[in-house]
């Protein structure tokens, strides 16, 4: 009966669902989904008044990517978003100056022609340009024009869509680029600038070695400071959260490792039996394939495996033994000598500059020889080696290559190192140089074990995952409260990792890669501040996340940058106590001593760097630095509230003036390229933060 009432109370609810489910017959599931706002009409994005809508990124995603190979999805997302806001922000600049189209004649030449776009030569022939590459274009572009088939022509309007839409990025920026200019007047002010230079001595009380205690803040200062600096740049705001995080890793456990232990040493009491290594492998193997691996003497140094294969004998069972993350056991399936045709040998390469010089080659020649003779008359080899060979990859061995086999080096060394015998020494010319070489070891076979492998990953089982699962959800419903949160981390020793200004299209959070379920729950709508999260599954496992800070944008809100501002009011008021005092000091001694502070001095300081070295003050100083060098000779500064202290300033010489040239011509050309560089990206960044940008994709 309790059952009865509960499915009655729910009716509504069952009709509903049937309700929907009829809808779905009759319905395009587009449009139903389109009346929850989740169809193709809902937007992933906005710039300015535009919004972008779903069905037009899809699109656009996947006519890149039938165009391009991206090494990863997030490329081509990244790529297709980033030409969706340009082609929305720069149409109607591109109409403005008439530069809104391609004509045939251009769009030939940019693709197979003298002057190729940038765009084309970098992505099309990859730097690499040739007569047989723009040929090979050129027929592509042509067989993919006439083709009958629809997806080839479509690849073509596909090409020549993002082609002519770069192309007019090129001209944009060019015509950008091409509107800058540096006057010489500018060029001389730019050069001085730099060149002008000062000592001085000088007096610094750093805020730092002022006890916070000597000040008192009342809230009402920050709160005061806040409205008076609130809309400052410094302090504008990105959209981003903080979070702090439990990760609750999904291991194998004592019991996973026992059971792949367990099902192995039932395969190798059954193996010993078996008809044929071969179809037991492939049974049991899990990977359906034969598995044989080789070892020689050499290798077991390193491999325990083969180690132990060694010590066995044709048709012993190997294991099973742990190596990392799997179980390995393995059969003895044969031993013996097998060809294996590799030789050592140590060299002493003197490198020539051009090897079709024949002096040059003489001379190198005659230098071999002449320490084949130190060598042979007792010379240390090492002490040859570190002294004249120009190979900095084998320095460090004593010129040794050891054990290489036929077509690893280039000929004439490769047939001297096997042609010869062991001890040889002689003179080898290369591309490279000349080289004295000595043969040290040559192998023509060596023992071999080999071994049918079985593999066996070691994997947290169906139990263990549920097991850590419960205990991520038993951690969220207990500590569900930013005190409780840390608390009970604290208690139950979890490590609590903490990431801040996590951005909206956030890929990778700290600690965490492929995080973006976790982002898409920092930017719910309902989010809110202090709240904890159900486990999210990641790839190591399950997180159960913690919101301490939320912005949205723009004005920062108080208790956002509360304790930023309360550092900056300590500052001010550290600045106005010192200043009060240094202010009384008739000499830089005088201010020194009123400061507890010392007289120091700093040479050559200008305003190209304007950090004072010796001062210990890290922060960037160019008030200071400007004070010193405007301020007469034999004046003392009043006390500058810096960034990093408070500093009273005095030339202890003359600054050096950087003499006046007769033409400013290279400094021009260095200060016009340096401000062409940069344009065209700052523009369009200022155009996107005036165009608002709002970017949704982490949540579609």
């Amino acid at each position: 009966m309790a059952e009865l009432e509960k499915i009655r109370s729910l009716r509504w609810v069952l009709i509903a669902f049937l309700a929907i489910g009829m809808i779905g017959f009759l319905i395009p599931y587009d449009a139903v989904l389109a009346l929850f706002g989740q169809g193709a009409n809902r937007s992933i994005g906005e710039v300015g008044n535009t919004s972008i809508s779903a069905q037009s990124w899809q699109n656009a995603l996947m006519e890149r990517e039938q165009l391009f190979d991206y090494t990863n999805t997030e490329s081509l997302k990244n790529d297709v978003w980033n030409d969706l806001i340009e082609q929305n922000i720069l149409t109607s600049e591109y109409d403005a100056l008439g530069i809104d189209m391609v004509t045939q004649e251009e769009f030939d030449e940019i693709r197979f022609g003298e002057h190729l776009s940038p765009y084309v030569q970098s992505t099309f022939y990859g730097q690499n340009v040739t007569d047989e590459a723009r040929d090979g274009w050129r027929q592509n572009f042509a067989q993919m024009a006439s083709s009958d088939q629809s997806a080839q022509r479509q690849k073509y309007n596909g090409y020549t869509n993002v082609i002519v839409s770069k192309r007019k990025r090129e001209k944009y920026n060019n015509m950008v680029q091409k509107g800058l200019y540096a006057s010489s007047l500018d060029a001389k002010y730019d050069y001085l600038a730099t060149q002008e230079k000062a000592n001085i001595k000088y007096v610094v009380k750093r805020y730092d070695d002022i006890n916070d205690s000597l000040i008192t803040i009342k809230d009402s200062q920050v709160r005061a400071y806040y409205q008076k600096h609130k809309n400052d740049k410094e302090y504008e705001e990105t959209r981003s959260r903080d979070m702090k995080y439990v990760l609750f890793r999904i291991e194998s456990s004592e019991e996973d490792i026992a059971a792949v232990e367990n099902e192995l040493n039932t395969l190798a009491s059954s193996w010993s039996n078996a008809d044929s290594d071969s179809v037991f492998v492939i049974q049991n193997g899990g990977t359906g394939r034969y598995n044989e691996v080789s070892y020689k003497a050499a290798d077991t140094t390193s491999n325990e495996l083969a180690k132990m294969a060694y010590a066995s004998n044709i048709g012993d069972i190997v294991g099973p033994r742990k190596e990392g993350d799997n179980y390995q056991l393995a059969r003895v399936v044969a031993k013996g000598e097998v060809a294996d045709s590799t030789v050592s040998v140590r060299h002493i390469l003197l490198k020539a500059n051009d090897v079709t010089d024949e002096a040059e080659m003489a001379t190198l020649n005659a230098r071999a020889d002449s320490l084949k003779k130190a060598y042979k008359k007792g010379s240390d080899w090492d002490d040859l080696v570190q002294r004249f060979s120009d190979d900095p990859g084998s320095k460090s061995t004593g010129g040794l290559y050891e054990y290489f086999p036929r077509r690893q080096m280039v000929k004439p060394f490769e047939d001297f190192s096997f042609d010869g015998k062991v001890g040889d020494i002689g003179a080898v010319e290369t591309s490279y140089g000349v080289h004295l070489i000595e043969i040290v070891d040559q192998r023509w076979k060596v023992d071999q074990v080999s071994l049918a492998l079985i593999e066996k990953s070691i994997a947290p089982s169906t139990t263990t995952r549920k097991a850590i699962l419960k205990e991520a959800t038993d951690f969220s419903i207990l500590y569900n409260k930013e005190q409780l949160f840390l608390d009970g981390a604290d208690t139950s020793g979890y490590a609590v990792v903490v990431a801040d200004k996590v951005t909206q299209n956030a890929q990778n959070v700290k600690g965490l890669q492929n995080a973006g379920k976790v982002v898409s729950w920092l930017y719910r709508t309902d989010v809110e501040k202090g709240e904890v999260s159900t486990p999210i599954s990641v790839k190591d496992g399950y997180v159960v996340a913690l919101v301490t800070t939320i912005r949205e944008g723009g004005v920062p809100a108080f208790e956002n940058v509360e304790e930023e501002m309360r550092a900056e009011v300590l500052k001010e008021e550290k600045a106005k106590l010192f200043m009060d005092k240094m202010k009384n000091g008739a000499t830089l001694e005088e201010v020194a001593t009123l400061s507890e502070s010392a007289v120091k001095t700093a040479r050559n300081i200008s305003m190209k760097t304007t950090t004072i070295a010796g001062s210990s003050v890290t922060q960037q100083e160019p008030e200071v630095v400007g004070i010193a060098l405007g301020i007469p000779m034999g004046n003392m500064s009043l006390p500058i509230k810096g960034e990093g202290g408070v500093w009273v300033v005095a030339k202890s010489e003359e600054k050096t003036s950087a003499e006046e040239k007769e033409d400013y011509f290279e400094d021009q050309d260095r200060l016009t390229t340096r401000i062409k560089g940069a344009a065209s990206t700052r523009l369009f960044n200022a155009m996107k933060e005036d165009a608002n940008v709002v970017d949704n994709r982490l949540s579609f």
